[in-house]
């Protein structure tokens, strides 16, 4: 089988055009070092956006006892918690995120967990809760 003959002169073309460059660089001159080193990627220092965990939706009889962790990631910790329509009966810890309490009432709740990290920055996830009346309806 037979190579092309086009690709064998582009290629030492551009091996030419390049070895020309470095080449016209003075030696010594940062330049010269610039063209030889490949440049190096900027790292960041600012922290990466806070992100709270989905912990999925949820389904509860009535008068159940509750703990339900939240976690979070990314921010500035420490982080305040704080959530939105929980079931009655239910509050969240604002320092550790954990949502615990017994269960009242019954139906089915849309709640919004936030968090605000130590720079003021916010994240939330939203989920629903749905809490059943009777665990046996016809004993």
């Amino acid at each position: 089988m037979l190579r092309s003959n086009k690709r064998v002169p582009r290629r030492l073309a551009v091996l030419a055009v390049g070895l020309a460059a470095v080449l016209a660089v003075p030696v010594g001159s940062s330049a010269a070092v610039a063209a030889v080193q490949p440049a190096t990627p900027a790292v960041s220092s600012v922290a990466a956006a806070p992100v709270v965990g989905f912990p999925g939706n949820q389904v509860n009889y009535q008068y159940d006892s509750v703990r339900l962790q939240m976690t979070a990631g990314g921010g500035t910790t420490p982080y305040t918690w704080s959530a939105g329509n929980l079931p009655l009966g239910l509050t969240i810890n604002q320092s550790t995120g954990l949502i615990s309490g017994l269960l009242r009432g019954s139906g089915t709740r849309t709640v919004t967990v936030t968090i605000k990290d130590a720079t003021g920055a916010t994240a939330s996830t939203t989920f629903t809760w749905r809490v059943i009346r009777d665990a046996c309806p016809r004993c």
